[in-house]
């Protein structure tokens, strides 16, 4: 299990991170284009290194109906919703919508049968939720107004959720590694198509940034997109899709430490108590609490019987 809450922290880690560096590339790179071609480079990027490690990337039976599902779900719905959305809402309202999607992604894992969810281990992803919105809710007023952008936002998570299901489905006969190729691939082409027919200039900017920036798109594209999907579908195969969602809440905390060190912005106290009930709801949430008290019951169970047998001889 340590393992595990390892490589989901790294994960969350470049994730929330990479909220930050996309804020400063949003400045100079239209989204579609942006999105498009970031994606694109991670895509390429793995496949790359499947050419390195010699590994197989066609295999006998190649779901490519599953691969194109995900693909049109996980990238290309997920990423056009969430900009249209993005654009038509505020931060604080996007930020607490995209909250949702642990929850969202486990009530469907219940609804599906794919996995069963204990009263305490829902609990935890109720905690992680609430957590979020003190984290990023300072004034409730911002976010009782519903406007069209935040049912785009709230679109974008429930296919991202759909998709996790297909990759758990798909991972089960082909590594994450090449399912993560493949569906960053397909989905970057078609976003990249539709930003040709609609922002053709948009690409004109890539030669307009100065070097910086391309370090921090080349990083945003190869270490949060090709190795933090690729972990992060990595440990849907191996831990399932509820569980493995309910990790998204950390990246919050990693994007307000990363706001605050990357772009300036100021913390409050609020934030860091948001950000130790999604700590706590992490925990819970993923099973982590309820095998300590497993533990602690099997331990007490030993003793007893131990010192039964003492005293009984």
């Amino acid at each position: 299990m340590l393992k595990v809450y390892s490589i989901m922290v790294l994960t969350m880690f470049l994730w929330g991170i990479n909220v930050s560096l996309l804020k400063l590339l949003l400045v100079e790179i239209p989204p579609l284009v942006m999105q498009g071609t970031r994606i694109f480079i991670a895509g390429v990027t793995l496949f790359l290194i499947l050419l390195v490690m010699k590994k197989k990337m066609i295999y006998k039976e190649m779901p490519w109906k599953f691969l194109l599902l995900v693909s049109l779900l996980g990238v290309i719905a997920h990423h056009s919703l969430l900009a249209t959305g993005l654009f038509e809402t505020t931060a604080i309202k996007s930020s607490l919508i995209l909250g949702l999607a642990p929850l969202i992604t486990a009530i469907i894992a219940v609804a599906t049968r794919s996995t069963s969810l204990t009263v305490l281990r829902f609990i935890g992803f109720v905690i992680g939720f609430i957590g979020i919105m003190v984290a990023v809710v300072d004034d409730m007023s911002a976010v009782t107004n519903l406007v069209a952008g935040d049912f785009y936002v709230l679109a974008s998570i429930i296919v991202q959720a759909f998709s996790f299901f297909i990759i758990r489905r798909i991972t089960l006969t082909i590594p994450p590694l090449v399912v993560t190729a493949y569906m960053l691939t397909f989905g970057s082409l078609l976003l990249i198509l539709f930003s040709v027919l609609t922002t053709p200039k948009g690409f004109i900017r890539f030669a307009e940034i100065d070097m910086t920036l391309w370090g921090i798109f080349l990083f945003s594209a190869i270490f949060a997109t090709a190795v933090g999907h690729s972990l992060f579908n990595s440990m849907i195969k191996r831990i399932g899709t509820a569980e493995t969602a309910i990790f998204n809440n950390l990246s919050t905390i990693f994007a307000l430490i990363a706001s605050v060190l990357i772009l300036g912005e100021e913390i409050h106290v609020s934030q860091i108590i948001g950000c130790f009930l999604i700590v706590i709801g992490v925990l819970i949430g993923t099973g982590g609490v309820e095998e300590w008290l497993k533990k602690r019951k099997q331990q007490n169970v030993a003793e007893t019987f131990s010192e039964k047998a003492t005293s009984s001889s």
